[in-house]
């Protein structure tokens, strides 16, 4: 009997030690929580953007579901692309801009993981017409540029509001030129103008350009050109593209009797994904124009994408000014800040691999100093990466940055 109960005495001694012991060895949610390979997996939505290497980004997983995300120990090469600010990064985002009296105004939340698109304009415009593209910043008017950065003066603000829907595209990718191509989509609107009766056209055409600050004569203009590309067979540019969309919202929203014949509804479902698509890959960029040379005359070869072109102006060295790269870095940083999340930092020339009319810019850009820049405003490790992987070369596809040794006055970055 005496030696049951002293065995049982242990059994419980023992027991109470192990409970101990498992809580003192517990996660606790004040504890700084290292990112293990066990603990990170990729998210689920890919950045559809960027065309070439998919790049994974750490989520927090049930391991960390308690934890701040200020927290969590970043390690050098993480890619933040996608990933949701934490609250010290949106801190030193909102101290940083308004240090450089950048506007933190406009917070919103793009339908799709937010994108930064860099181009380079291949012609150096002149302070009026970045005037220009400033006062004519509303819906279809101007280039649809959000942000111009000149060589040696502060960025040009054209559209402040960013991630704007009602802006023209800037991109075959946010044309959604894979989904369909211009010779289909045209036929399209053109069919469905065509179903649509005179009361349906006017409706479709005011409805477009409505409540985008537009001042009269600059709808009367704006819709002249648009009746014209649809009753035509020439490009149809914003303006017609926003009306036919226009037109498929009345009439799929009920309103039939705005419809001639029985093809509207058959065009506008045709048109449905393609509407859909360019709206949610404009409502979630926000481009920026790097100023940079082109060509020495219109009347020579215009080709920008290959250095041993004779036409072309010889790029500086360095081909981008340290005002150029400070500016894209403040934009970049404004343009995560009114996201809520890190934008993926890609190029024209990765969004149009693969689509007719592509193009390679920004060329001799050196997205590494971007980056680093990025990381030391955010105090993240040296190494980290906001979008994609760059890839330096000339083949579309491959590289992702159009870089030529010669014409760059270096080797692509390492």
């Amino acid at each position: 009997m005496l030696f049951r109960t002293i065995a049982l005495l242990f059994l419980v001694i023992f027991t109470a030690t192990v409970a101990i012991t498992q809580k003192s060895l517990a996660y606790s949610p004040s504890d700084p929580l290292p990112l293990t390979s066990t603990e990170i997996a990729p998210v689920t939505e890919p950045l559809i953007s960027s065309g070439l290497e998919p790049a994974t980004f750490p989520e927090i997983t049930s391991t960390a579901e308690n934890a701040a995300p200020e927290q969590l120990v970043a390690q050098s090469g993480t890619n933040y692309a996608g990933r949701a600010l934490a609250p010290n990064e949106r801190s030193i985002l909102e101290s940083f801009l308004r240090s450089k009296n950048i506007s933190t105004t406009s917070p919103f939340s793009p339908p799709s993981n937010p994108r930064f698109i860099l181009h380079d304009t291949a012609v150096i415009l002149p302070p009026a017409r970045l005037e220009k593209e400033k006062f004519e910043g509303r819906g279809p008017l101007g280039l649809g540029v959000s942000i111009y950065a000149p060589r040696g003066s502060n960025a040009v603000t054209a559209r402040p509001n960013f991630y704007e829907l009602r802006r023209p595209t800037t991109t075959e990718f946010e044309k959604a030129s894979d989904v369909l191509n211009q010779s289909r989509r045209e036929d399209l609107f053109r069919r469905i103008w065509r179903s649509t009766n005179s009361a349906g056209r006017r409706q479709g055409l005011d409805r477009a350009l409505s409540n985008l600050s537009l001042q009269p004569d600059e709808i009367a203009k704006e819709q002249k050109k648009a009746v014209d590309q649809l009753e035509k067979n020439t490009k149809i540019f914003t303006t017609g593209t926003w009306t036919a969309e226009t037109i498929c919202n009345i009439y799929e929203g009920g309103n039939k009797s705005i419809a001639l014949s029985s093809d509207l509804g058959a065009a506008c479902g045709a048109a449905r994904n393609y509407f859909n698509t360019r709206n949610q890959r404009v409502n979630s960029s926000v481009p920026i124009e790097i100023l940079q040379v082109g060509a020495k005359s219109d009347r020579g070869n215009q080709n920008s994408c290959t250095g041993s072109n004779s036409n072309l102006i010889p790029f500086s060295n360095p081909p981008y000014t340290q005002i150029q790269y400070d500016n894209v870095v403040m934009q970049y940083l404004r343009a995560a800040f009114l996201a809520g999340k890190f934008p993926e930092t890609t190029t024209h020339f990765a969004l149009d691999h693969g689509l007719p009319d592509g193009h390679c810019d920004p060329r001799c850009f050196n997205v590494n100093k971007m980056y680093k820049s990025v990381s030391t405003v955010l105090k993240h490790p040296q190494g980290s990466k906001y979008g994609i992987n760059p890839s330096y070369g000339k083949s579309s596809g491959s590289n992702n940055i159009w870089w030529d040794s010669g014409f760059c006055h270096s080797s692509p970055p390492q």
